[in-house]
Protein backbone atom coordinates (compact mmCIF):
# COMPACT_ATOMS: atom_id res chain seq x y z
CA UNK A 1 0.00 0.00 0.00
CA UNK A 2 1.45 3.43 -0.92
CA UNK A 3 2.68 5.55 1.96
CA UNK A 4 0.57 8.53 2.93
CA UNK A 5 1.99 11.31 5.05
CA UNK A 6 0.14 10.39 8.31
CA UNK A 7 0.28 6.62 7.98
CA UNK A 8 3.93 6.75 6.92
CA UNK A 9 4.80 8.91 9.92
CA UNK A 10 3.06 6.54 12.36
CA UNK A 11 4.82 3.49 10.92
CA UNK A 12 8.15 5.26 11.05
CA UNK A 13 7.70 6.33 14.70
CA UNK A 14 6.74 2.79 15.76
CA UNK A 15 9.88 1.41 14.06
CA UNK A 16 12.08 3.97 15.79
CA UNK A 17 10.45 3.23 19.16
CA UNK A 18 11.10 -0.50 18.72
CA UNK A 19 14.75 0.12 17.93
CA UNK A 20 15.30 2.44 20.87
CA UNK A 21 13.79 -0.04 23.35
CA UNK A 22 15.74 -3.02 22.06
CA UNK A 23 12.68 -4.96 20.88
CA UNK A 24 14.47 -5.77 17.63
CA UNK A 25 16.68 -8.44 19.26
CA UNK A 26 14.80 -11.26 20.95
CA UNK A 27 16.26 -14.06 23.10
CA UNK A 28 17.09 -16.20 20.10
CA UNK A 29 19.31 -13.52 18.56
CA UNK A 30 21.03 -12.80 21.92
CA UNK A 31 21.68 -16.53 22.49
CA UNK A 32 23.32 -16.73 19.08
CA UNK A 33 25.63 -13.83 19.96
CA UNK A 34 26.62 -15.58 23.20
CA UNK A 35 27.49 -18.82 21.37
CA UNK A 36 29.78 -16.76 19.10
CA UNK A 37 31.49 -15.21 22.13
CA UNK A 38 29.89 -11.80 21.60
CA UNK A 39 28.04 -10.20 24.46
CA UNK A 40 24.89 -8.24 23.95
CA UNK A 41 26.60 -5.28 25.55
CA UNK A 42 29.06 -5.18 22.60
CA UNK A 43 26.92 -6.06 19.61
CA UNK A 44 23.45 -4.86 20.48
CA UNK A 45 24.22 -1.12 20.43
CA UNK A 46 25.87 -1.43 17.01
CA UNK A 47 22.99 -3.42 15.59
CA UNK A 48 20.50 -0.95 17.03
CA UNK A 49 22.35 1.96 15.45
CA UNK A 50 22.60 0.31 12.02
CA UNK A 51 18.95 -0.67 11.98
CA UNK A 52 17.94 2.75 13.17
CA UNK A 53 19.82 4.40 10.30
CA UNK A 54 18.34 1.95 7.79
CA UNK A 55 14.79 2.55 9.00
CA UNK A 56 15.42 6.29 9.08
CA UNK A 57 16.26 6.20 5.36
CA UNK A 58 13.08 4.24 4.59
CA UNK A 59 10.97 6.66 6.58
CA UNK A 60 12.47 9.69 4.88
CA UNK A 61 11.82 8.11 1.48
CA UNK A 62 8.14 7.61 2.32
CA UNK A 63 7.80 11.21 3.43
CA UNK A 64 9.65 12.48 0.35
CA UNK A 65 7.42 10.47 -2.00
CA UNK A 66 4.36 12.19 -0.56
CA UNK A 67 5.93 15.62 -1.08
CA UNK A 68 7.03 14.84 -4.66
CA UNK A 69 3.59 13.55 -5.59
CA UNK A 70 1.99 16.88 -4.73
CA UNK A 71 4.44 19.07 -6.75
CA UNK A 72 3.56 20.34 -10.25
CA UNK A 73 5.39 22.41 -12.87
CA UNK A 74 4.20 24.52 -15.77
CA UNK A 75 6.15 25.03 -19.01
CA UNK A 76 5.08 27.98 -21.14
CA UNK A 77 6.17 28.22 -24.80
CA UNK A 78 5.72 31.48 -26.68
CA UNK A 79 5.90 30.69 -30.41
CA UNK A 80 4.72 34.06 -31.63
CA UNK A 81 6.30 35.16 -34.95
CA UNK A 82 7.84 38.31 -33.50
CA UNK A 83 10.02 36.19 -31.18
CA UNK A 84 11.18 33.74 -33.88
CA UNK A 85 14.85 33.54 -34.84
CA UNK A 86 15.89 32.39 -38.32
CA UNK A 87 18.36 29.49 -38.40
CA UNK A 88 21.50 30.70 -40.24
CA UNK A 89 22.03 29.23 -43.70
CA UNK A 90 25.60 28.36 -42.71
CA UNK A 91 24.66 26.30 -39.64
CA UNK A 92 25.09 22.93 -41.35
CA UNK A 93 28.22 21.93 -43.20
CA UNK A 94 31.14 19.53 -43.48
CA UNK A 95 34.27 19.19 -41.39
CA UNK A 96 36.88 17.44 -43.51
CA UNK A 97 40.00 15.95 -41.96
CA UNK A 98 42.81 14.00 -43.60
CA UNK A 99 42.29 10.95 -41.39
CA UNK A 100 41.98 7.27 -42.38
CA UNK A 101 42.93 8.32 -45.93
CA UNK A 102 39.82 10.46 -46.33
CA UNK A 103 41.77 12.58 -48.82
CA UNK A 104 44.78 10.59 -50.06
CA UNK A 105 43.13 7.35 -51.17
CA UNK A 106 39.67 8.84 -50.54
CA UNK A 107 37.97 11.78 -52.25
CA UNK A 108 41.20 12.69 -54.07
CA UNK A 109 41.38 10.47 -57.16
CA UNK A 110 45.15 9.80 -57.22
CA UNK A 111 45.63 6.03 -57.47
CA UNK A 112 49.37 5.76 -56.73
CA UNK A 113 50.46 5.65 -53.10
CA UNK A 114 53.86 7.21 -52.32
CA UNK A 115 54.11 8.49 -55.87
CA UNK A 116 57.27 10.52 -55.21
CA UNK A 117 59.12 7.88 -53.12
CA UNK A 118 59.34 10.40 -50.27
CA UNK A 119 57.39 8.44 -47.64
CA UNK A 120 60.50 6.64 -46.38
CA UNK A 121 62.17 9.91 -45.41
CA UNK A 122 65.06 11.97 -46.73
CA UNK A 123 67.79 9.57 -45.58
CA UNK A 124 68.49 7.25 -48.50
CA UNK A 125 68.33 4.42 -49.28
CA UNK A 126 64.86 4.41 -47.74
CA UNK A 127 61.72 2.31 -47.52
CA UNK A 128 59.66 2.52 -50.73
CA UNK A 129 56.43 0.88 -49.49
CA UNK A 130 54.02 0.06 -51.02
CA UNK A 131 56.20 -0.23 -54.14
CA UNK A 132 57.65 -3.70 -54.77
CA UNK A 133 59.83 -5.32 -57.41
CA UNK A 134 58.80 -7.60 -60.26
CA UNK A 135 61.47 -10.27 -60.54
CA UNK A 136 64.05 -11.30 -57.95
CA UNK A 137 67.24 -9.87 -56.49
CA UNK A 138 69.33 -11.49 -59.22
CA UNK A 139 67.42 -9.73 -62.00
CA UNK A 140 66.56 -6.28 -60.62
CA UNK A 141 67.83 -4.02 -57.84
CA UNK A 142 66.07 -0.86 -56.62
CA UNK A 143 66.94 1.80 -54.06
CA UNK A 144 66.22 5.46 -53.44
CA UNK A 145 68.75 8.24 -53.88
CA UNK A 146 68.74 12.04 -53.85
CA UNK A 147 68.95 12.74 -57.57
CA UNK A 148 65.46 14.08 -58.31
CA UNK A 149 65.08 17.18 -60.44
CA UNK A 150 62.68 18.66 -57.86
CA UNK A 151 64.41 20.65 -55.15
CA UNK A 152 61.59 20.36 -52.59
CA UNK A 153 61.24 16.57 -52.92
CA UNK A 154 64.70 15.38 -53.78
CA UNK A 155 64.23 11.61 -53.39
CA UNK A 156 63.96 9.45 -56.53
CA UNK A 157 63.95 5.71 -57.27
CA UNK A 158 66.92 4.13 -59.04
CA UNK A 159 66.19 0.80 -60.77
CA UNK A 160 69.05 -1.31 -62.11
CA UNK A 161 68.15 -4.21 -64.40
CA UNK A 162 70.77 -6.96 -63.94
CA UNK A 163 69.58 -9.70 -66.29
CA UNK A 164 70.88 -10.17 -69.84
CA UNK A 165 68.02 -12.50 -70.71
CA UNK A 166 65.19 -11.20 -68.60
CA UNK A 167 62.09 -13.34 -67.98
CA UNK A 168 59.06 -13.02 -70.24
CA UNK A 169 57.17 -9.87 -69.36
CA UNK A 170 60.32 -8.19 -68.08
CA UNK A 171 61.33 -7.04 -64.63
CA UNK A 172 60.59 -3.81 -62.83
CA UNK A 173 58.39 -2.35 -60.11
CA UNK A 174 54.70 -2.18 -59.27
CA UNK A 175 52.43 -0.08 -57.06
CA UNK A 176 49.15 -1.49 -55.64
CA UNK A 177 47.78 1.92 -54.69
CA UNK A 178 46.15 2.33 -51.30
CA UNK A 179 44.08 -0.88 -51.11
CA UNK A 180 44.32 -2.01 -54.70
CA UNK A 181 43.40 0.24 -57.63
CA UNK A 182 39.78 0.19 -58.73
CA UNK A 183 40.13 -0.10 -62.51
CA UNK A 184 36.89 -0.12 -64.53
CA UNK A 185 36.39 -1.33 -68.07
CA UNK A 186 36.17 1.38 -70.72
CA UNK A 187 37.53 4.15 -68.50
CA UNK A 188 40.63 6.17 -69.34
CA UNK A 189 43.51 6.60 -66.87
CA UNK A 190 46.19 9.25 -67.25
CA UNK A 191 49.72 8.19 -66.35
CA UNK A 192 52.34 10.86 -65.68
CA UNK A 193 55.89 10.11 -64.54
CA UNK A 194 59.35 11.62 -64.64
CA UNK A 195 62.09 9.35 -65.96
CA UNK A 196 65.75 9.44 -66.95
CA UNK A 197 68.14 6.82 -68.33
CA UNK A 198 71.66 7.08 -69.79
CA UNK A 199 70.64 4.69 -72.58
CA UNK A 200 67.55 4.50 -74.76
CA UNK A 201 65.11 2.14 -73.05
CA UNK A 202 61.63 0.84 -73.78
CA UNK A 203 59.36 0.71 -70.74
CA UNK A 204 56.05 -1.13 -70.58
CA UNK A 205 53.44 0.49 -68.35
CA UNK A 206 50.50 -1.74 -67.48
CA UNK A 207 47.41 -2.02 -65.33
CA UNK A 208 47.08 -5.60 -64.12
CA UNK A 209 45.35 -7.70 -61.49
CA UNK A 210 46.96 -7.88 -58.06
CA UNK A 211 48.99 -10.97 -59.07
CA UNK A 212 49.96 -9.53 -62.46
CA UNK A 213 48.24 -12.28 -64.46
CA UNK A 214 45.29 -10.28 -65.84
CA UNK A 215 46.32 -7.43 -68.15
CA UNK A 216 43.75 -4.64 -68.13
CA UNK A 217 45.68 -2.00 -70.11
CA UNK A 218 49.20 -1.68 -71.47
CA UNK A 219 51.41 0.69 -73.47
CA UNK A 220 55.09 1.03 -74.36
CA UNK A 221 56.98 4.28 -73.84
CA UNK A 222 60.51 4.99 -75.03
CA UNK A 223 62.98 6.83 -72.84
CA UNK A 224 65.73 8.45 -74.88
CA UNK A 225 69.22 8.01 -73.52
CA UNK A 226 70.22 11.28 -71.89
CA UNK A 227 71.19 12.62 -68.49
CA UNK A 228 68.19 14.93 -68.09
CA UNK A 229 64.85 14.04 -66.60
CA UNK A 230 61.92 13.87 -69.02
CA UNK A 231 58.19 13.96 -68.36
CA UNK A 232 56.27 10.98 -69.76
CA UNK A 233 52.51 11.12 -70.25
CA UNK A 234 50.45 8.15 -71.38
CA UNK A 235 46.72 7.34 -71.54
CA UNK A 236 45.67 3.82 -70.58
CA UNK A 237 42.22 2.54 -71.60
CA UNK A 238 40.98 -0.32 -69.43
CA UNK A 239 39.70 -3.39 -71.28
CA UNK A 240 38.49 -5.06 -68.10
CA UNK A 241 37.39 -4.40 -64.53
CA UNK A 242 39.34 -5.30 -61.42
CA UNK A 243 38.93 -3.60 -58.04
CA UNK A 244 42.31 -4.70 -56.64
CA UNK A 245 44.55 -3.79 -59.56
CA UNK A 246 48.10 -2.47 -59.63
CA UNK A 247 50.33 -0.30 -61.85
CA UNK A 248 53.40 -2.02 -63.33
CA UNK A 249 56.50 -0.53 -64.98
CA UNK A 250 58.73 -3.15 -66.60
CA UNK A 251 61.55 -3.55 -69.12
CA UNK A 252 63.62 -6.32 -70.70
CA UNK A 253 66.75 -4.24 -71.24
CA UNK A 254 69.75 -4.34 -68.95
CA UNK A 255 70.69 -0.94 -67.58
CA UNK A 256 69.69 1.79 -65.13
CA UNK A 257 66.49 3.86 -65.06
CA UNK A 258 65.41 6.51 -62.54
CA UNK A 259 61.77 7.26 -61.69
CA UNK A 260 60.09 10.07 -59.78
CA UNK A 261 56.59 11.47 -59.24
CA UNK A 262 54.65 8.58 -60.79
CA UNK A 263 50.96 9.53 -60.93
CA UNK A 264 47.89 7.70 -62.20
CA UNK A 265 44.56 9.53 -62.23
CA UNK A 266 41.22 8.58 -63.79
CA UNK A 267 40.34 10.98 -66.57
CA UNK A 268 36.77 11.19 -65.29
CA UNK A 269 36.89 13.30 -62.11
CA UNK A 270 34.33 15.71 -60.70
CA UNK A 271 34.29 18.75 -63.01
CA UNK A 272 37.78 17.72 -64.08
CA UNK A 273 39.23 18.95 -60.78
CA UNK A 274 40.72 15.70 -59.50
CA UNK A 275 37.99 14.54 -57.10
CA UNK A 276 36.22 11.19 -57.26
CA UNK A 277 32.83 11.78 -58.85
CA UNK A 278 30.92 9.12 -56.91
CA UNK A 279 32.10 10.39 -53.51
CA UNK A 280 31.51 14.06 -54.29
CA UNK A 281 27.97 13.15 -55.40
CA UNK A 282 27.35 11.72 -51.92
CA UNK A 283 28.68 14.89 -50.31
CA UNK A 284 26.41 17.02 -52.50
CA UNK A 285 23.43 15.03 -51.22
CA UNK A 286 24.22 16.38 -47.74
CA UNK A 287 23.62 19.93 -49.04
CA UNK A 288 26.44 21.43 -46.95
CA UNK A 289 26.76 25.21 -46.61
CA UNK A 290 30.38 25.27 -45.47
CA UNK A 291 33.52 23.16 -45.87
CA UNK A 292 35.99 23.20 -42.96
CA UNK A 293 39.42 21.95 -44.01
CA UNK A 294 41.98 20.36 -43.91
CA UNK A 295 41.44 19.04 -40.37
CA UNK A 296 42.14 19.70 -36.70
CA UNK A 297 44.79 17.30 -35.40
CA UNK A 298 46.09 16.98 -38.97
CA UNK A 299 46.82 20.72 -38.99
CA UNK A 300 48.53 20.67 -35.59
CA UNK A 301 50.60 17.53 -35.98
CA UNK A 302 51.91 15.36 -33.19
CA UNK A 303 54.96 17.64 -33.39
CA UNK A 304 55.09 21.04 -35.05
CA UNK A 305 57.72 19.84 -37.51
CA UNK A 306 55.02 17.60 -39.04
CA UNK A 307 52.20 20.14 -39.00
CA UNK A 308 50.35 20.91 -42.24
CA UNK A 309 51.80 24.01 -43.94
CA UNK A 310 49.57 25.45 -46.60
CA UNK A 311 52.36 27.11 -48.61
CA UNK A 312 53.97 23.73 -49.22
CA UNK A 313 50.70 22.32 -50.58
CA UNK A 314 50.31 24.75 -53.49
CA UNK A 315 51.98 25.02 -56.86
CA UNK A 316 52.59 22.20 -59.39
CA UNK A 317 51.73 18.87 -57.77
CA UNK A 318 55.05 17.28 -58.70
CA UNK A 319 56.96 20.00 -56.82
CA UNK A 320 55.07 19.70 -53.54
CA UNK A 321 57.23 18.10 -50.84
CA UNK A 322 54.40 16.31 -49.02
CA UNK A 323 54.66 15.50 -45.34
CA UNK A 324 54.20 12.76 -42.76
CA UNK A 325 50.97 13.14 -40.79
CA UNK A 326 52.31 11.90 -37.48
CA UNK A 327 48.95 12.08 -35.69
CA UNK A 328 47.28 9.60 -38.06
CA UNK A 329 50.56 7.90 -39.00
CA UNK A 330 50.72 8.00 -42.78
CA UNK A 331 52.36 9.99 -45.54
CA UNK A 332 50.46 12.44 -47.74
CA UNK A 333 51.94 13.86 -50.92
CA UNK A 334 49.62 16.89 -50.58
CA UNK A 335 48.30 16.57 -54.11
CA UNK A 336 45.09 17.49 -52.33
CA UNK A 337 46.36 20.84 -51.11
CA UNK A 338 45.14 24.27 -50.17
CA UNK A 339 44.11 25.29 -53.68
CA UNK A 340 42.25 22.02 -54.27
CA UNK A 341 40.25 22.49 -51.06
CA UNK A 342 39.23 25.97 -52.18
CA UNK A 343 38.27 24.54 -55.55
CA UNK A 344 36.20 21.85 -53.84
CA UNK A 345 34.39 24.47 -51.74
CA UNK A 346 33.43 26.31 -54.91
CA UNK A 347 32.38 23.12 -56.69
CA UNK A 348 30.14 22.23 -53.73
CA UNK A 349 28.72 25.76 -53.51
CA UNK A 350 29.88 26.08 -49.90
CA UNK A 351 31.74 28.65 -47.84
CA UNK A 352 35.37 27.63 -47.20
CA UNK A 353 36.54 27.57 -43.58
CA UNK A 354 40.31 27.33 -43.47
CA UNK A 355 41.85 25.80 -40.33
CA UNK A 356 45.28 27.25 -39.54
CA UNK A 357 47.93 26.21 -37.06
CA UNK A 358 48.11 28.53 -34.05
CA UNK A 359 51.58 27.47 -32.94
CA UNK A 360 50.49 24.40 -30.97
CA UNK A 361 50.88 20.68 -31.65
CA UNK A 362 50.01 17.68 -29.50
CA UNK A 363 53.46 17.63 -27.91
CA UNK A 364 55.08 21.05 -28.32
CA UNK A 365 54.22 24.68 -28.85
CA UNK A 366 55.77 27.96 -29.89
CA UNK A 367 56.67 30.42 -27.17
CA UNK A 368 54.60 33.59 -27.45
CA UNK A 369 57.75 35.65 -27.96
CA UNK A 370 58.43 33.65 -31.14
CA UNK A 371 54.88 33.52 -32.50
CA UNK A 372 55.42 36.22 -35.17
CA UNK A 373 56.26 33.77 -38.02
CA UNK A 374 53.01 31.88 -37.37
CA UNK A 375 51.06 35.14 -37.45
CA UNK A 376 52.73 36.11 -40.73
CA UNK A 377 52.11 32.62 -42.06
CA UNK A 378 48.39 33.09 -41.40
CA UNK A 379 48.05 36.68 -42.61
CA UNK A 380 49.94 35.96 -45.83
CA UNK A 381 47.23 33.45 -46.63
CA UNK A 382 44.59 36.16 -46.24
CA UNK A 383 46.64 38.53 -48.39
CA UNK A 384 46.80 35.92 -51.12
CA UNK A 385 43.06 35.33 -50.92
CA UNK A 386 42.31 39.03 -51.20
CA UNK A 387 44.72 39.56 -54.07
CA UNK A 388 47.37 41.57 -52.22
CA UNK A 389 51.07 41.30 -53.03
CA UNK A 390 52.42 37.87 -52.29
CA UNK A 391 55.92 36.54 -52.80
CA UNK A 392 54.87 32.95 -53.54
CA UNK A 393 53.77 32.29 -57.11
CA UNK A 394 50.09 31.41 -57.00
CA UNK A 395 47.12 32.23 -59.21
CA UNK A 396 43.71 32.54 -57.59
CA UNK A 397 40.95 32.27 -60.17
CA UNK A 398 37.98 31.31 -58.00
CA UNK A 399 35.74 33.60 -55.98
CA UNK A 400 38.69 35.05 -54.09
CA UNK A 401 36.90 35.34 -50.76
CA UNK A 402 37.22 33.63 -47.41
CA UNK A 403 34.63 34.57 -44.82
CA UNK A 404 35.76 32.26 -42.01
CA UNK A 405 38.94 30.88 -40.50
CA UNK A 406 39.42 28.44 -37.63
CA UNK A 407 42.09 27.49 -35.12
CA UNK A 408 43.80 24.17 -35.77
CA UNK A 409 42.23 22.10 -33.01
CA UNK A 410 38.99 20.42 -32.08
CA UNK A 411 39.46 20.91 -28.36
CA UNK A 412 40.72 24.46 -27.87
Amino acid sequence: MPCTRRRGARVFLRMVDACMHGRHAGPTRIDKWKRMGITSNDAAPRAVLLRFLFLLCIGCKCLASEVEATQTATLAVDASPQLARKIPDTLFGIFFEEINHAGAGGIWAELVSNRGFEAGGLHTPSNIDPWSIIGDDSSVFVETDRTSCFSRNIVALRMEVLCDNCPTGGVGVYNPGFWGMNIEEGKVYNLVMFVKSPETTDLTVSLTSSNGLQNLASATVTVSGESNWIKVEQKLVAKGTNRTSRLQITTNKKGVVWFDQVSLMPEDTYKGHGFRTELISMILDLKPRFLRFPGGCFVEGGWLRNAFRWRESIGPWEERPGHFGDVWHYWTDDGLGYYEFLQLAEDLGTEPIWVFNNGVSHNDEVDTVAIAPFVKFTTSHAEMMLGFSFTFTFTWTLRGCLAFIDLGSLYL
